[in-house]
């Protein structure tokens, strides 16, 4: 086997699946710097110098799998070790690499490495001259179920590996997130009942581990906002603070990554041997999409680990986003439920109808794309269930002036977009709710919109209110309110209310429950 062809193919393989440069980069360099041979069962990384030895462990990982696949062998041990303490040479079959020089590498490669490793003194393993490697053995597993255990070995004097001072430890895989960059707190609109969350959002992004803040859970309907606000924060953090590590993924990857790393059963793949380590590894944890972890039970008792971490350990910080309240997470522990109220838990509403309006008009902008006024307001008044569908409707817009040119007039919107309208709208409106529990309670439909007190009107406008929250979640508590002619604080009140009558009378819970029936029949 050409083994200087699968140094190049793995090299090759490791770059691809980046997109950072400085990662690119480096990686093109331990190339020249590094090399590796087979011992026996044993992988062996040689670093030629010092400052290989800084850069070789961030990526060894990713290196081992490649080689590993390339030569189609499992069952094989990891080891790095400094150029002339290699073991059992005469054993060995090895591939060369290039001495380490400037005329190897562009010069912007070197002023990175120069700028990133060569002051970095505490890195790497151990300095070149003492007897020294750092390996790992799959005959050390206790059983086939149990992991396998890393050593490493120097004599004293030497440098800890990675700066750590326990030299037991793994190089780590990094994850790579698709974390949009675009997204910031600038140019996320904020409606007036989300204030709550996204100031929280804020602070926690300014001092991230607060024990105020720890953990932070977001939630509310698909396509309002609560992904931008997770790589907002994420964002600002890599932005002001570089020292602390983010990491950001949706439950769906999390448990593709989990199945892919325990199907490695039989090769030494560090994302299978210290799966948790992937995350327990960086400062702030954020997971989209938690709900859908009730797919998968293993790798939801892993998360559930996982997280114990970024809850118990100070100066951590956990943020999860979901499409359900604690409460509905199926599957979910109890007590971990209740610890996800212990810090900041926030809805996120549907935007009101100015909101929408001024979400409209900022996508426009960014597009560098001019609606009428007319268009804007039909957006805004007939798709409702989510932001995401609203940008779409603009982009559709978008295109069609592209292939004809001209403007968008209000009858060629309507038409366009009616597929996106019909699909949005609700069988259920608040109007028919009105009719249906006026006649329930024996009230016109005009006292329910009154400011009257008396105790059959009111009793009928909270449960119409509950009604409307409930078989309508598209809108917001400020939506409902002006329908009734109330704010939304009126309307959270009655809500509240018949959520205590369902509980505490039988006789209200079936009628409330009767009148559910009848209107989504209807």
């Amino acid at each position: 086997m050409d083994l200087d062809q699968v140094w190049k193919d793995a090299i090759a393989n490791v770059i691809s699946k980046f997109t950072d440069l400085k990662d690119m980069s480096v990686v093109k360099c331990i190339e020249t710097m590094c090399s590796f041979e087979v011992s026996g069962n044993n992988i062996v990384f040689i670093c030629n110098n010092d400052m290989a030895s800084k850069m070789l462990p961030m990526y060894v990982s990713q290196l081992f799998i490649e080689i590993t696949n390339l030569m189609g062998v499992s069952n094989y041990g990891l080891q790095m070790v400094m150029a002339g303490s290699r073991p059992n040479q005469s054993q060995s079959q090895s591939v060369g690499s290039t001495p380490f020089g400037n005329s190897h590498y562009p010069q912007q490669q070197n002023q990175y490495i120069n700028d990133n490793y060569q002051n970095s003194s505490n890195a790497g393993l151990p300095v070149s001259g003492m007897t020294s490697q750092y390996s790992y053995s799959s005959a050390n597993q206790q059983s086939a179920n149990s992991q396998p255990s890393f050593n490493a070995q120097q004599n004293a004097g030497s440098k800890s590996f990675m700066g750590q001072q326990n030299p037991n430890i793994v190089p780590r895989a990094r994850i790579t997130d698709n974390i949009d960059p675009k997204k910031t707190f600038d140019n996320y609109i904020t409606d007036p009942e989300n204030k709550l969350p996204i100031a929280a959002a804020m602070r926690i992004a300014e001092t991230p581990g607060s024990d105020n803040f720890n953990p932070f859970y977001i939630y509310g309907g698909s396509g309002l906002g609560k992904t931008h606000i997770l790589w907002a924060i994420a964002n600002k953090i890599r932005e002001t603070k570089p020292n602390v590590s983010v990491i950001y993924i949706r439950a769906e990857d999390f448990i593709r990554r989990y199945v892919d790393s325990m199907s490695q059963k039989s090769s030494f793949a560090p994302q299978q041997v210290h799966f948790q380590d992937m995350f327990t590894q960086y400062d702030v944890f954020i997971m989209d999409d938690i709900q859908s972890l009730t797919k998968g039970d293993k790798a939801r008792d892993t998360f559930f680990d996982i997280i114990a971490n970024f809850l118990d350990i100070k100066g951590k910080q956990l943020i999860l986003a979901s499409d359900v309240a604690p409460g509905n997470l199926k599957n979910f522990n109890d007590r971990l439920v209740t610890r996800f109220g212990s810090g900041i838990c926030s809805e996120i509403y549907p935007p009101s109808s100015e909101t929408r309006t001024a979400i409209i008009l900022r996508k426009c902008k960014e597009l560098n794309f001019e609606l009428p006024n007319s268009v804007v307001d039909y957006i805004a008044t007939n798709i409702r269930s989510s932001v995401r569908e609203i940008e779409g409707a603009i982009k559709t817009l978008k295109n069609l002036v592209q292939v004809n040119g001209g403007t968008v007039t209000y009858d060629e919107a309507v038409k366009i977009l009616s597929s996106s309208v019909n699909k949005t709208s609700n069988n259920t409106t608040v109007d028919s709710i009105k009719d249906r529990v006026a006649k329930e309670f024996e009230v016109t439909v005009e006292s329910l919109e009154s400011a009257s007190r008396k105790k059959n009107i009111s009793q009928a406008r909270s449960f119409a209110i509950a009604l409307t929250h409930e078989l309508i979640p598209t809108l917001s508590s400020s939506d409902i309110g002006r329908s009734f002619n109330k704010d939304h604080s009126s309307v959270l009140a009655a809500i509240s209310r018949v959520e205590e009558w369902k509980v505490k009378d039988k006789d209200m819970n079936v009628l409330y429950q009767k009148l559910v029936l009848s209107l989504k029949k209807n």
